[in-house]
């Protein structure tokens, strides 16, 4: 675990770069992507391949969301003012409920089209996320001596 602010903020910066290359992979996997609205249309050697490379990829991506939620919640503890911490935290639920969402869809009906528009919608609202809430966390981290506690 980082041990400064700077160290942290460097961490949360790797995290978000990893996250956003996640959904590109996924969002690249699919080639029938605007063709088609549904995996059923695939071929069915193409449909087997590209769903379980993107159940893999999305699982990735979920498991790795949340991982760097909770570490976001750790770096926050001592440093950042309960006010940011509750509204961030909320803003980690809501991201949580989104992948829940795009989790029950694929698994439902295993269709990737689909879960590759919830991946777009999520994608836009890490994009949100890193702006309204992330870049609020870098400065309490960075400069922790001018942060009011608590």
């Amino acid at each position: 675990m980082p041990t400064n602010g700077e160290e942290a903020v460097n961490k949360i910066r790797r995290d978000h770069e990893h996250m956003l290359h996640l959904i590109d992979r996924i969002r690249s996997e699919c080639t029938e992507r605007g063709k088609i609205d549904n995996c059923n249309d695939c071929s069915a050697s193409r449909k087997g391949v590209c769903h379980g490379n993107i159940e893999q990829m999305i699982r990735s991506f979920v498991e790795t969301t949340l991982k760097h939620n909770l570490i976001e919640l750790m770096f926050m503890e001592d440093q950042v003012p309960s006010a940011h911490r509750l509204a961030h935290n909320q803003a980690h639920m809501d991201i949580a409920q989104q992948l829940k969402a795009i989790r029950v869809i694929f698994s439902e009906d295993g269709n990737c089209v689909l879960a590759i528009e919830g991946i777009d919608h999520i994608h836009q609202t890490l994009l949100e996320h890193f702006k309204d809430y992330d870049q609020q966390l870098e400065a309490y981290l960075i400069e922790p001596a001018l942060a009011p506690l608590r």
